[in-house]
């Protein structure tokens, strides 16, 4: 028997979700109408000490409470919208998580992506996907213009955030103050003509940033 939490404000939502997950014997389902009763749930399941999975309405997480989701040991996040929700899917590959919507797929899609998260897999809907290709995978050309025209300095602070690394430990890496690094970063933002860290993010991935250096060129600026 597999615990699967459900947290979505929508009870339509919560109904179409606990249907797509009636046909089959092998869930048990609690559900959550807001992030506190979600983490008062996850930390029950969490003391059974076995793997669970948390489907979580995208619109109604930001980073910091998504982040509290996912360092649970035992949880496995897939993010699950009505409709395709650009931030929300920003936000689960920002914290390497599933995403769903339950527009235009039918049950067996959900059963799929329970069966991915379980295995160690990050499951995107088709639907998603191809939201990624025409508006994430694709980025314009100036600005990968852009990143080539940065300082190099600001290019290994935009690689290491998109390794995960925290303002304070890159600040420790590149001889700056966490503060200082939070405010390049604001400006890299700014000069790659876009809204949000996680975009900067999902650019610098999807040219391969990340891969361009290594930690003893990181030293040295």
């Amino acid at each position: 028997m597999i615990n699967i939490l459900i947290f979505h404000r929508d009870e339509i939502m919560v109904c179409g979700l606990k249907l797509f997950l009636s046909d089959t014997n092998n869930y048990k389902i609690f559900v959550a109408n807001n992030y506190v009763k979600c983490l008062d749930s996850a930390r029950f399941l969490q003391k059974l000490a076995q793997p669970f999975v948390i489907i979580a309405e995208g619109e109604a997480l930001d980073a910091h409470q998504c982040e509290g989701l996912v360092e649970f040991e035992q949880a496995k996040l897939i993010l699950c919208d009505r409709f395709i929700k650009q931030n929300s899917l920003l936000l689960a590959l920002n914290y390497n998580s599933s995403y769903i919507t339950l527009s235009q797929n039918e049950p067996q899609t959900l059963i799929l992506a329970i069966q991915c998260v379980l295995s160690g897999s990050v499951f995107i809907c088709p639907q998603a996907k191809n939201k990624l290709d025409c508006c994430v995978f694709q980025p314009q050309l100036q600005q990968r213009q852009a990143i080539a025209k940065l300082e190099l300095v600001d290019q290994k602070i935009l690689a290491l955030v998109s390794q995960g690394y925290t303002h304070s430990n890159i600040g420790k890496i590149l001889n700056y103050s966490a503060l200082n690094i939070s405010y390049r970063l604001k400006i890299i933002i700014q000069k790659l003509n876009l809204q949000t860290k996680q975009e900067a993010i999902l650019l610098a991935n999807s040219i391969g940033l990340t891969h361009d250096f290594i930690f003893s060129d990181l030293q040295s600026v």
